[in-house]
């Protein structure tokens, strides 16, 4: 009933009067009581944080004045380009089942992929916003309230389902992220039984939590019992973040022809909100190390898709890179080439760290301003930063790192000035 009078023509002034009375700046506390002598306070209240929400939704979505969230809603919907994506390979499926919809992120994005789909949310509140933002879209999907498990599923031949990994916490820090997947809801123990009986599911996973065979195949484990064959692992990211972990099988999709490819895969969505193109990498994350170099000209840095999904080694032996030093992702090469996998550097000087040499070789090359990076250093960017002073004109990028093979007891360090280089055109 709140979405229905928020939806209704009243509710579309409401609407409007709070975004005026926002730009206005007039404070939060006026601008509740001056709209509540007008409206019911809890449609105000509902009012006021979708209009909150709708303000952070256009970093997520390029259709976000049309869609209705609550902040808590919109911070566990997935970015359009990365939920876009997913609901890709899931193409030639049959009936989708969005198991927990929120209030219709991805089962919006499945529906404009061109599939059948259909959400079950047990929150009332979330669900009314999930047919109202498949109602705004023109998408023709369905909403079901019930809770899993317990609830009979609605009929489905492929299975989305985001457990949750937040519970409700108290103070300023609000929600906390659960780390154990035995506290997720549904838990690997209640979603394991509905993933064998469906022919093509999906179930997202925090990118932080170990996506190691062993651990995820374990006995209480969300994919206990399966094969390497029978699983394929994503990791997704887009503007440079790790965005999720996505694990997925079942017969169909496996052998379908949206099937991952490889047990393991890396995908970068390279572009805008509404442009984002998908670059994606399969290997075998059981794989040699790249052979240790001597810096060259180029260094790089690899995404951090390739660090989680475990394919650095396979992407680096693959494309001919070489690497700085045993356990450090930092690669070098004799020339740059095109990959949204990398982001490159000119190398312009190399030599053992010390704040003193690192003071005259920024001198030497002129160095304004520099950007400081670093893997298995002991220092922060910052305390680096803190000792240096610069005169010149040029922005340089400061990359440091341990220098042995990482069992000496004492280690040395290394540090290289460099300059961004573009890479070709691919």
């Amino acid at each position: 009933a709140l979405v229905d009078a928020l939806l209704s023509p009243a509710g579309e002034v409401l609407r409007a009067r709070i975004a005026g009375l926002t730009a206005a700046g007039t404070a939060p506390l006026p601008l509740q009581n001056a709209l509540r002598r007008d409206h019911p306070a809890d449609l105000v209240r509902l009012a006021l944080r979708v209009a909150e929400a709708r303000r952070a939704a256009t970093a997520k979505f390029p259709e976000a004045d049309r869609l209705l969230f609550t902040p808590e809603l919109l911070e566990q919907a997935t970015a359009h380009p990365v939920a876009r994506h997913r609901a890709g390979r899931f193409a030639g499926c049959g009936p989708v089942l969005d198991l927990g919809c929120g209030a219709g992120g991805d089962l919006t994005r499945l529906l404009g992929a061109g599939l059948s789909a259909v959400g079950l949310e047990r929150e009332p509140l979330a669900a009314a916003l999930a047919r109202a933002n498949l109602m705004r879209l023109g998408l023709d999907g369905r909403v079901v309230v019930g809770e899993f498990p317990g609830a009979d599923l609605p009929p489905h031949e492929a299975l989305f389902a985001d457990p949750a990994r937040r519970e409700p916490g108290r103070g300023p820090a609000g929600s906390q992220r659960r780390y154990d997947p035995r506290r997720f809801s549904p838990s690997p123990g209640e979603l394991r039984p509905t993933l064998g009986r469906t022919g093509a599911w999906a179930v997202k996973w925090g990118p932080g939590l170990d996506l190691d065979h062993e651990t995820l195949t374990a006995p209480e484990a969300i994919l206990a019992g399966l094969t390497p064959a029978q699983y394929a692992v994503e990791v997704v990211g887009w503007q440079g973040t790790v965005r999720e972990a996505v694990l997925w099988g079942g017969e169909d999709l496996l052998r379908g022809p949206a099937a991952p490819g490889a047990t393991r895969l890396a995908t970068v969505l390279d572009g805008g909100l509404a442009d984002a193109r998908a670059c994606t990498y399969a290997g075998d994350p059981i794989s040699s190390p790249p052979p240790l170099s001597e810096p060259a000209a180029f260094l790089a840095e690899p995404d951090g898709t390739l660090l989680r999904a475990g394919l650095l080694d396979a992407f680096a032996r693959e494309h001919g890179l070489a690497a700085l030093a045993t356990g450090i992702a930092y690669l070098t090469a004799p020339a740059c080439s095109a990959s949204p996998w990398l982001r490159w550097w000119r190398r312009l000087e190399s030599l053992p760290w010390s704040p003193e040499r690192l003071q005259a070789a920024l001198a030497r090359h002129d160095a304004g301003s520099v950007v400081i990076k670093k893997r298995g250093f002991p220092l922060t960017p910052e305390q680096v930063r803190a000792g240096l002073t610069l005169r010149g004109s040029r922005e340089l990028t400061v990359l440091l790192h341990r220098a042995d093979d990482g069992r000496s007891a004492r280690a040395g360090y290394t540090a290289h000035l460099a300059e961004p280089c573009p890479p070709p055109a691919p």
